[in-house]
């Protein structure tokens, strides 16, 4: 510092004296700035804490009214007694605190009945028209005018202190029955709204709708104490009543030593935060790598345990396959057992049914004939349901080799059995050119388009004009959906679902004694064998469509 001049030297002293104490003086203001700032923030989230919570517990107080007067007319015939309404009127007290009284008035604006009953003796006879607010005998005569919930200014009340009183006209068979009356204390609503941290720290004032206070926490000593600039203002709304809230610090919170602190303890503060916010820094990038640390073990554990748990399910999973499949073999043995001694007798009816004809034939009545007829008929039938009930059982349990063959020629085969019928009949079976590819089962298959090309022969119509049956496949969503559709008599939609479950048959079916009514449900589940759904969409009188998708295709 030689090349400086004496006069600087002995000027740097004072001007570093000055650049501190700028330094100081501004860290000062600032830290003034940001206690003034947090103030007025602390004011205004109170402010807006407060409007939630009286918001809150007025509207809970109203719905409560409502309840009551729900629960009162609900009853038939109504009961509007004296004792109901007390029971009523203590339940509320009980579970919504809050109430100054809650009253009964009768049409005419007379007081009948108060709860509490001890706190409503002097109250109890009084006309809500002899108030000596003008406005609040307007707030109830409009109740009475429009008979909808209707909300009092604050003002004196017949039962001691300032509030409000909402009224809740009671109709029923168009006729005002009278007037549910809750009375609200100011004070008690704050009290109970409010906690006791906000009450403490803040003065509460509230405003009626035309302006005047109706309520102050504090003593007028304290108005003046807060400057206008941290008053907070909130307007709180319930029903069709809006009141404005006004929250401003307390004497305690907002001073003079509060709000200016010396230069050298601003600094100190502001040191302190700094060397605060370091350490916070330091122990939270310490806490962030032990919660990484104990996340990957907790990970490692969990993927040990998950591991574990998967072996063992998997052990479980081929212990339960292993006994599936010597069920079904046990199954598989059964119903054969079962379908060969079941078939036995039907066997020996029909030996007998024949042998009777050889050697009576020419004794028997055209009765008898008719008679013997309707058992074979039954025989047989019950022969053929034992199949179909032996070929149900087998889907999904007997596997066969999974092929991949054209749709087409599936359908080329089942439609050689049923030529005859079909050219009988005179109908028409389109089949379009290019169809896709199936894979799957060929025999299940076989079985599906095989049912249901009987079904639309079955159900064309005998005084079809034009019977038509057509095969075909489209793409849907990404995957292929085969149709089987029919120009026949169609089904009643309360029949679709009910069509695919075993031996259930459409009426048009019970009636010509045709078919076992499993045919269907072996349709579904073989589609749904190969993870596959089956539906239909019908008209009456228009015909039918059967869809059915299979995975893989």
């Amino acid at each position: 510092m030689d090349f400086l001049s004496p006069s600087v030297r002995k000027a740097t002293p004072f001007f570093a004296l000055l650049f501190f104490v700028a330094i100081a003086l501004f860290l000062w203001r600032e830290q003034v700035d940001h206690q003034r700032d947090l103030l007025l923030r602390n004011t205004e989230t109170a402010a807006e804490q407060a409007k939630i919570r009286i918001e809150g517990l007025m509207k809970a107080r109203i719905a409560s009214l409502d309840i009551l007067k729900a629960r009162w007319i609900e009853r038939e015939p109504p009961d509007f007694s004296q004792k109901r309404f007390l029971s009523f009127a203590a339940a509320l007290f009980k579970h919504y605190p809050g109430f100054k009284a809650i009253s009964w008035v009768s049409p005419d604006g007379t007081i009948r009945w108060v709860f509490p009953e001890d706190g409503g003796n002097n109250v109890a006879g009084r006309s809500m028209y002899q108030h000596p607010d003008p406005t609040y005998r307007t707030a109830f005569e409009q109740a009475h005018a429009s008979r909808n919930l209707t909300i009092t200014p604050c003002t004196e009340l017949f039962h001691g202190g300032v509030g409000f009183e909402v009224i809740i006209p009671l109709i029923y068979e168009e006729s005002t029955q009278g007037y549910l009356d809750g009375v609200f204390e100011l004070e008690e609503i704050i009290r109970i709204s409010l906690s006791t941290g906000i009450l403490k720290d803040f003065l509460v004032t509230i405003y009626n709708q035309d302006g005047r206070e109706v309520y102050f926490s504090g003593n007028p000593d304290s108005r003046s104490a807060a400057e206008d600039e941290f008053r907070a203002r909130q307007p709180i709304s319930f029903g069709p009543k809006t009141l404005q809230l006004v929250l401003q610090p307390a004497p305690g919170l907002y001073s003079e030593t509060s709000m200016y602190a010396s230069p050298l303890l601003l600094f100190g503060l502001a040191l302190s935060l700094a060397l605060a916010t370091l350490l916070h820094l330091l122990l939270r990038r310490m806490e962030l790598y032990r919660e990484s640390r104990d996340l990957a073990l907790h990970e490692v554990n969990e993927k040990k345990k998950v591991e574990a748990s998967l072996r063992e399910k998997e052990q479980k999973l081929e212990r339960l396959l292993a006994e599936i499949s010597e069920k079904n073999r046990e199954l598989e043995s059964f119903v054969y057992t079962v379908s060969h001694d079941l078939k036995t007798p039907i066997v020996t009816i029909e030996g007998f049914i024949g042998a009777f004809r050889e050697d009576y034939g020419s004794t028997l009545t055209a009765d008898g004939e008719r008679y013997l007829k309707y058992m074979s008929d039954a025989a047989r039938k019950m022969e053929v349901l034992i199949d179909d009930l032996l070929d149900l059982s087998r889907v999904g349990r007997i596997a066969e080799k999974v092929v991949e063959l054209p749709f087409e020629d599936l359908v080329r085969s089942s439609l050689k059995d049923l030529r005859p019928i079909i050219d009988a009949r005179g109908i028409k079976v389109e089949i379009p050119p290019g169809l896709p590819r199936v894979r799957g089962e060929k025999q299940r298959l076989g079985q599906v388009i095989d049912n249901l090309l009987t079904n639309a022969v079955k159900y064309i119509g005998k005084d079809n004009p034009l019977p038509v049956i057509e095969v075909g496949a489209a793409e849907q969503d990404g995957r292929q959906v085969f149709f089987v559709r029919d120009n026949g008599i169609g089904i009643e939609e309360r029949y679709f679902d009910k069509i695919f479950q075993i031996f259930e048959r459409l009426p048009a079916a019970k009636h010509a004694g045709e078919g076992t009514g499993i045919g269907l449900a072996i349709v579904k589940r073989i589609v749904e064998h190969h993870r596959g759904r089956i539906w239909l969409k019908s008209e009456v009188g228009k015909g039918t469509t059967f869809y059915f998708t299979l995975e893989g295709n």
